[in-house]
């Protein structure tokens, strides 16, 4: 929509807009920064105006989540030059997200963004590869394709080539590997690279898992808030080895199960996770002093708040 000619908008300078709406998004000034961004997007079609419009409605900021909204920007902005628009294009072609479904046009933004230095697109079109969806079924490509980013640090890339060889195409699986790039990208800290390590210490598929190893990875990913590893970390907890001398859980892994049990009933959205969960809870409220409640429940809620 564009604002009326005589609006100050209007005749302000495009540059002058777009820095007062990108000041007022600084300063969490989100009315003000939209008004910004939207008269320099509908008055100048300035790209990165509509990008950053894609991401009010995407993160909710100062109004409801409208994704099918945020990927009408984000496709304008991709048109528009803007890489990281052109990535986030193709995931809303391929999720569906502003119209049907496309996934051969999903993979040539894919492209796009790839080429001009988004570098873990290159995975994202490698998984079409993986899979045949859009293109042509090719796993050795998929693989080829992302390696290079991975290798040059992207932690998306890592997590998405230790996926590749985790749970690709069965004749690029590969578990040493799988594991390799999983504990590169959690080196750096990345919550969901710390889960699959514990999914891939959990089934046994390397040499030297321990059940202590395979909590200690569920829990630094929970800690991070990777929401499935929540129930994960919880029923690692709850079967955790008992205490010898009173052959019951020790004190601090029941209080750790039930910490992350009540984080998983509070956020997954795993229906059947959430009644097991409920299930544990409810056994383990049966050896648990009462005292605790109070402290570990504060626990829950501070680690849950919103950052």
């Amino acid at each position: 929509m564009l604002l009326p000619e005589g609006s100050a908008y209007a005749q302000a300078d495009s540059s002058q807009i777009m820095k007062d709406a990108q000041a007022a998004l600084a300063s969490g000034d989100y009315d003000k920064a939209f008004t910004g961004y939207h008269a320099a997007a509908g008055n100048d079609h300035n790209a990165l105006a509509q990008f950053s419009l894609g991401l009010f409605y995407q993160n909710g900021w100062g109004r409801a989540v409208d994704q099918a909204t945020a990927c009408e920007w984000f496709e304008k902005a991709a048109q528009g030059g803007i890489p990281a628009a052109q990535h986030l294009t193709g995931a809303c072609l391929e999720e569906g997200a502003h119209r049907a479904p496309d996934l051969a046009q999903a993979a040539i933004w894919y492209q796009k963004a790839a080429q001009a230095g988004h570098l873990h697109s290159y995975c994202h079109l490698g998984n079409l590869y993986m899979t045949g969806n859009g293109v042509s079924k090719d796993p050795g490509k998929a693989l080829a394709l992302c390696h290079p980013a991975a290798q040059q640090g992207s932690i998306p890339a890592q997590i998405w080539l230790g996926k590749f060889y985790l749970q690709g195409d069965p004749s690029v699986q590969d578990m040493r590997q799988a594991y390799r790039w999983f504990e590169i990208a959690a080196q750096k800290q990345a919550p969901e690279a710390f889960y699959y390590l514990g999914i891939i210490l959990h089934k046994g598929l390397v040499e030297g898992h321990t059940p202590e190893k395979t909590r200690q990875m569920f829990e630094q990913a929970a800690g991070r808030k990777f929401v499935p590893a929540y129930f994960q970390a919880g029923k690692h907890f709850y079967h955790a080895e008992p205490d010898p001398q009173t052959n019951q859980l020790s004190a601090e892994h029941l209080a750790k199960a039930y910490l992350w049990l009540s984080a998983a009933i509070q956020r997954s959205r795993n229906p059947e996770e959430i009644r097991t969960a409920k299930e544990m809870l409810q056994q383990i409220l049966v050896v648990m002093p009462e005292t605790w409640l109070a402290e570990l429940d504060q626990k829950v809620a501070q680690h849950l708040q919103e950052d």
